[in-house]
């Protein structure tokens, strides 16, 4: 094994507990956000606090203003954040990054291969808040679910109906498809809207 390839085996083993939050230092990310509407105060201070929850350290905030549909490369904010991502952190680089959504980086199928392709290439973890699946609710406030009931599986965002519950596992099934198991603590309770979609594509 050359030289280089133990330096990139080492950054990705460090990379992977950083983002697991196993890591022996203290974890650099950046703070990036695409905001149209110019909150940008009240998106910059959340996600400072979910970077501080989670022991991180913010090796810089990025904000673009303007249309998520504007590509990755024509925007300063986005550039300033791949620099740091692909830079190690020795010489103030980032670990990874934290954003509300993938989608407000990426908007076109073309951006995302190139946002996939930075992170790879730095060995770089992100974290999208708003795509995490919901935090486990505690069994005492916690409504237990029953066969028949809909739900949304949050790791896949889809809705489906309840066919079996073995303890902590729901066995979840769509009208289409096979059924799959979901652990408890993946799912909600799916809204009226969200339990009729079923219904319409059953009569598809």
């Amino acid at each position: 094994m050359t030289y280089r390839t133990e330096q990139d085996h080492r950054r990705r083993r460090d990379i992977a507990d950083a983002a697991s939050g196993y890591s022996r230092s203290r974890t650099r990310v950046v703070v990036y956000a695409n905001v149209s509407d110019g909150d940008q105060d009240r998106i910059r201070t959340y996600l400072a606090a979910q970077a501080g929850a989670r022991d991180w350290t913010i090796a810089a905030t990025c904000i673009d203003i303007g249309p998520t549909t504007l590509p990755l490369r024509q925007r300063p904010g986005w550039r300033e954040a791949a620099k740091l991502l692909a830079t190690d952190t020795a010489n103030g680089g980032a670990d990874g990054l934290i954003a509300r959504s993938a989608a407000q980086i990426a908007d076109t199928d073309q951006d995302r291969e190139a946002l996939r392709n930075q992170l790879d290439e730095a060995h770089a973890f992100a974290v999208y808040l708003d795509d995490e699946p919901l935090t486990q609710v505690p069994p005492a406030r916690r409504e237990p679910f029953r066969v028949g009931a809909a739900v949304v599986d949050t790791t896949r965002s889809k809705v489906a109906k309840i066919i079996a519950v073995n303890g902590e596992c729901l066995v979840l099934s769509r009208p289409v498809g096979d059924p799959w198991d979901a652990l408890v603590t993946w799912c909600r309770p799916a809204t009226l809207r969200e339990a009729l979609s079923l219904t319409a594509i059953r009569g598809t």
